[in-house]
């Protein structure tokens, strides 16, 4: 690409503490080095943005069903795991089956599955009422508190995986799989849209494809 071809300007991005944190802040750092003449303000915001009037240029969302009448390409999916610390599994059984979760101490999400979590397990939808001592509106709070032996909790993968392959967190029920979400990158017209941001919105399908890196070897 000639210089004056570049993509150029500010991006006002949104997303949520525990992704931009786990995930985005290197994939910008990334872009930013691939087309530095775009500079990117990057607003870690656990909630619902108004694009227009915040003045969001993108939004990443993670959502189990994204509001049909957003513009938006989905990114990669986002699934979660059920985990404690070593030093809470020395104090408590381990979980053996979904139903086993009530007589834990589970440390939940303020907004995604606040007293019901949803499974498959052995093929068939199960759910299980859960109860805890903490609750968070975001996941890295979340982490923080589960390595530190305080519960259970169902964190994103992207976020858990390194811990659980270096042995600081365990992965239980293995064979139930949480209930999927999607992450998606949302903006507010396809008219109009600046070079930089089709170029960011390009290089996050690349850098996000269906099957993330993250959860390899989990």
């Amino acid at each position: 690409t000639e210089p004056d071809e570049a993509p150029r300007g500010q991006l006002r991005l949104s997303v949520s503490s525990s992704f931009g944190q786990a995930q985005l802040a290197d994939a910008v750092a990334e872009y930013v080095k691939l087309y530095p003449l775009v500079s990117i303000d990057m607003q870690m915001l656990d909630r619902t943005v108004n694009l227009v009037d915040e003045r969001i240029d993108l939004a990443i969302r993670t959502s189990f069903e994204l509001d049909p009448n957003l513009i938006a390409r989905k990114l990669t999916l986002c699934r979660s795991v059920i985990c404690a610390s070593p030093a809470y599994l020395l104090e408590h059984p381990q979980p053996r089956q979904v139903r086993d979760l009530a007589e834990h101490n589970c440390l939940t999400h303020s907004y995604f599955g606040k007293s019901l979590w949803h499974f498959t397990e052995n093929g068939e939808p199960v759910s299980v009422a859960v109860q805890g001592t903490i609750s968070a509106n975001e996941a890295t709070t979340l982490l923080r508190v589960t390595l530190a032996g305080a519960g259970v909790s169902r964190l994103p993968s992207y976020q858990a995986g390194d811990y659980i392959r270096s042995g600081e967190l365990v992965r239980l029920l293995p064979d139930a799989e949480p209930q999927q979400m999607n992450i998606y990158a949302v903006y507010a017209s396809r008219k109009h849209m600046p070079q930089a941001l089709r170029s960011l919105l390009d290089f996050l399908v690349v850098r996000f494809p269906e099957e993330p890196a993250w959860d390899v070897g989990l």
